[in-house]
């Protein structure tokens, strides 16, 4: 039976509070985060418990993924996770799967919508690539055209939509600097395209907007118009009564959903007199997975 490879990339997270140092380290290109910054994170993960769900998660969809990858199937898949700032980094796997000996890799980034950052990913596993020719790299981006991807959305849209009240459902995802649109990034076009496709399978008026969440510490200009803005501005201005957040620029629970959105935004909100609600993470729900596997697929 041919084998195959499903190398899935993420950017990762820190497993317990002492990877954090070395972790916000990385992400900085080896420079060393102040005081002041390192303790701010420290905060927004003993806030949310002490650990992100992210890594359990991601190895959970790992293990989803695979199970009906091989279901039904003339090809055996082993799917491994590869890991941008942290162990086991995209590069560390890359060689474990090249050891095995497969000849067909293929890449996918936890992330539903296409970008130049999302490329970076794809250059790192080609750049390794480079001198084995006998092995094939399938690429594939923007799975968030899947139908798994859109209808688990829009079924939870459907549960929450409450003709009794102004409800604004507020479609998320993380920005980007600015300077990376220079040269045509997709983002933007991916994001408010997947917005579209998602109410477009939804039974029944969905108000809604985008904005966007988790701006880096940089002296970047990022991509706007930011979540809290954004909130602001719908519930003393336009008095809806309940905001509520979709993160689909996220496909699991993580420290930006858990602290950017459930901790922050559900402040903001209260606080402004509004209620608040965030809709579930994909995670492993199986609606989801369905989706990521039929992309794989094709």
């Amino acid at each position: 039976m041919e084998k195959q490879a499903i190398l899935l990339m993420s950017y990762g997270t820190p497993n317990n509070l002492d990877e954090i140092w070395d972790y916000y380290t990385h992400i900085r290109h080896g420079h060393e985060p102040s005081k002041e910054l390192y303790d701010e994170l420290v905060g927004r993960y003993e806030e949310i418990g002490g650990v992100s769900p992210l890594a359990a998660v991601t190895e959970a969809q790992r293990e989803a993924i695979e199970v009906a990858m091989n279901q039904n199937s003339d090809i055996q898949y082993e799917v491994f996770n590869g890991l941008r700032h942290i162990h086991p980094f995209i590069e560390e796997v890359l060689e474990e799967i090249v050891k095995k000996g497969f000849k067909t890799i293929h890449g996918m980034v936890l992330a539903p919508h296409n970008s130049t950052f999302i490329q970076q990913y794809h250059e790192r596993v080609t750049d390794q690539l480079a001198s084995f020719s006998d092995i094939t790299y399938v690429k594939h981006d923007h799975f968030w055209q899947e139908e798994g991807f859109l209808e688990f959305w829009a079924s939870q849209i459907e549960a929450t939509l409450d003709p009794t009240k102004k409800q604004k459902f507020l479609f998320t995802a993380h920005s980007l600097p600015e300077r990376l649109l220079a040269n045509g990034d997709p983002y933007v076009d991916e994001i408010k395209g997947a917005a579209k496709a998602i109410v477009s399978h939804v039974k029944g008026q969905v108000d809604f907007d985008n904005a966007w969440q988790s701006v880096g510490r940089t002296a970047d200009k990022w991509i706007g118009p930011n979540v809290e803005d954004v909130t602001e501005h719908l519930i003393t201005v336009e008095g809806y009564e309940e905001i509520i957040y979709m993160p689909f620029g996220f496909v699991a629970d993580n420290l930006e959903t858990l602290y950017d959105n459930d901790i922050e935004c559900k402040e903001q909100v209260e606080a402004l007199g509004a209620s608040y609600k965030r809709l579930d993470m994909p995670n492993t729900h199986h609606v989801f997975i369905s989706g990521m596997v039929s992309e794989l697929r094709n």
